[in-house]
């Protein structure tokens, strides 16, 4: 990295930390302008009563590399910025990107029939409707083994117009850039306990805390904000990281039973995807018996518009999963 794009990246990470900095160094800015054409500034430089600025924040920028020592005896200590120009830069850059207007928050409209493709769990609705109707985020991770109605509460949840990913997946997704580029009001996340990735890990938890993601790229550090809900899925819980499970409300669900799913799924598929209701109680009845899963009955009934074209897909997938 060259001397001029250190300083450009130093000064930003400053200000970026402590925005107190924009004034004192845009001070030092017009002081360095105005002086400039003399020739014995640049051999000179100034103090800390030329630029009006305390000893020991003269000295951090120093310190910070954002400062050069030009001139030292023993009753005058002289500086000047290290690259004035690279410094002006990222106070443009920083203000630039502050002016950019968070997302507005808007009110989530939760159409009447959410969750009525769900049997029971009354409760468990309610108070997820009840964090869609707060007025700041609050987030929500469905917990329980395979064959439970996780899935299919997630799969409302996307009528909504959330974004949907796969923690398996997110490496390859990469949640910190789709926060960044689409700031979604809501982020549905199934299989959360599948994500390893620090760097992805730490941008959710920032987003989910403050509403705010931050990015470098090209040396250029930018920052957007908009708060979203995030709800998540997992089997289970002992592996995520304390501070992940701490931003969230935790809900533990039970599987169904075998006729439970069957009427769940007859439900789903007559009313969301409008297939027949003879089809669709016979695809969950064959669905079950090798699989209670939402999604594998939902992928039969997209392949599938007749019991015999669901016989043999069931078929092979029993003798191929």
């Amino acid at each position: 990295m060259t001397e001029e794009s250190n300083v450009f990246e130093k000064t930003l990470e400053l200000i970026s930390e402590d925005p107190k900095y924009i004034d004192i160094l845009s001070r030092i800015i017009d002081y360095e302008d105005e002086h400039h054409k003399d020739e014995y500034f640049e051999k000179l430089g100034w103090t800390y009563d030329d630029v009006v600025i305390p000893p020991h924040i003269l000295y951090q920028l120093f310190l910070r590399g954002i400062l050069k020592r030009v001139y030292k005896s023993r009753k005058y200590t002289g500086y000047l910025l290290a690259n004035r120009e690279e410094t002006r830069r990222a106070l443009n850059a920083f203000k630039k990107m502050e002016t950019e207007k968070p997302k507005e928050t808007e009110t989530i409209v939760i159409p009447n029939d959410l969750f009525d493709v769900i049997e029971n769990f009354e409760d468990i609705k309610e108070f997820i409707k009840m964090c869609l109707r707060a007025k700041e985020p609050v987030h929500v991770l469905l917990v329980g083994p395979p064959g439970t109605a996780k899935s299919l509460f997630l799969m409302e949840l996307e009528r909504l117009g959330g974004h949907f990913i796969v923690g398996s997946t997110s490496t390859r997704v990469g949640i910190r850039d789709l926060l960044y580029e689409s700031l979604p009001r809501i982020l549905i996340i199934d299989e959360i306990d599948k994500i390893k990735n620090g760097k992805e890990l730490s941008a959710l938890l920032t987003w989910m805390d403050y509403g705010r993601i931050v990015v470098t790229k090209h040396g250029l550090r930018s920052k957007r904000e908009g708060k979203g809900w995030v709800f998540a899925a997992a089997n289970r819980i002992d592996k995520l990281p304390p501070e992940l499970l701490d931003r969230f409300r935790v809900i533990k669900i039970k599987p169904y039973t075998r006729e439970q799913f069957i009427r769940v799924v007859t439900n789903f598929l007559t009313k969301r995807m409008s297939v027949p209701k003879e089809l669709a109680r016979y695809i969950a009845e064959k669905v079950v018996t090798y699989r209670i899963s939402v999604r594998a009955a939902r992928d039969i009934a997209r392949m599938c518009n007749s019991k015999e074209a669901v016989d043999k897909a069931v078929k092979f997938l029993k003798n191929h999963s």
